[in-house]
């Protein structure tokens, strides 16, 4: 797509993004990380997408938004840098712009576990596909489920029946099991929302001596791609300014960020400095200000309420 195109598209009122999520462990030298970070930096302004992109020696992990063309290109981009088209890619649709910025970033891991000696060597790595997954649900002895991800994420929704261990960050996962009361001989499944941290989670879950474990390949998005009325309950929690994904994949609109600590929220207000709707969770809204930030904050500590005058 021209340059002269994304501008016509950035001018005119209605705009569908088209969303794509992926990641591949795949060991990368370290030599060649600064290349490829500014590679796919250099290719992303090129062509207007915005979204994070991860790059590590163990391997590639994003979610980019854009025209439709830009983003199927930028697919074909990817494996090439990656040197590997063994790549899922996770796509979605929205009315509502996912990120406003572009970040391309050289860190560690691509999914923060603190274990960089946990790394998969293979891509299938006890998978089960959607299908699979929603067999061992509805089994007449549905299997321990434990949802992987942070319980700001499960707040929106979850597997029915899923543990949900309280995580506050990923690195947390490893404490949740040397202290759960969990049978190590039971069958486990777990999930999240693309698949990637149970990568490293079901690592950690083996380290420890259990055997039976299972992760969700493409995690709930993908389950959901393929069972929208299926055993997940609720929305799914996503990294931008969608938020949560209704069955449908589609932005649901259920919840927002709380200006004042940053994680979930359902609970609707109006912002008594500019009019705008906002989300505040119920343990910051006895001390947050009515406001949706913190630019309306301040401006609201100093004139008092704009919008409700």
């Amino acid at each position: 797509m021209s340059p002269c195109s994304r501008y016509f598209l950035r001018m005119v009122g209605h705009v569908t993004w088209h969303i794509t999520s992926f990641y591949r462990f795949i060991p990368i030298e370290e030599s060649r990380l600064d290349d490829l970070r500014n590679e796919v930096k250099t290719w992303m302004h090129d062509h207007s997408l915005r979204g994070l992109v991860i790059v590590s020696p163990e391997g590639i992990n994003g979610t980019v938004s854009g025209a439709k063309v830009d983003v199927v290109e930028f697919k074909g981009m990817i494996c090439q840098a990656a040197g590997t088209s063994d790549i899922r890619f996770k796509d979605s649709v929205s009315d509502v712009r996912p990120f406003r910025r572009m970040t391309v970033d050289r860190r560690s891991e691509i999914v923060g576990l603190k274990r960089e000696d946990l790394v998969p060597e293979v891509p299938e790595n006890r998978h089960l596909s959607p299908t699979e997954w929603n067999q061992m649900l509805s089994s007449s002895q549905p299997p321990i489920v434990i949802d992987t991800r942070n319980s700001y994420e499960t707040l929106a929704g979850k597997f029915q029946g899923a543990i949900d261990p309280g995580l506050k960050t990923f690195s947390d996962w490893a404490n949740y099991l040397d202290t759960a009361d969990l049978p190590k001989e039971a069958p486990v499944l777990i999930y999240c929302t693309g698949g990637i941290r149970c990568e490293k989670a079901i690592l950690a879950m083996r380290d420890r001596g259990f055997d039976n474990v299972f992760q969700l390949r493409d995690g709930i998005l993908g389950y959901l791609a393929e069972y929208p009325d299926g055993y997940f309950n609720g929305d799914c929690f996503v990294f931008d300014d969608r938020v949560a994904l209704n069955q449908n994949l589609e932005p649901s609109g259920r919840y927002g960020i709380c200006p004042g600590c940053g994680l979930t929220s359902g609970d609707k207000r109006t912002c008594e400095w500019c009019g705008n709707d906002y989300y505040v969770c119920t343990a910051c809204e006895p001390t947050w200000d009515p406001v949706c930030s913190k630019p309306c904050r301040d401006r609201w500590r100093r004139h008092g309420p704009k919008a409700m005058a």
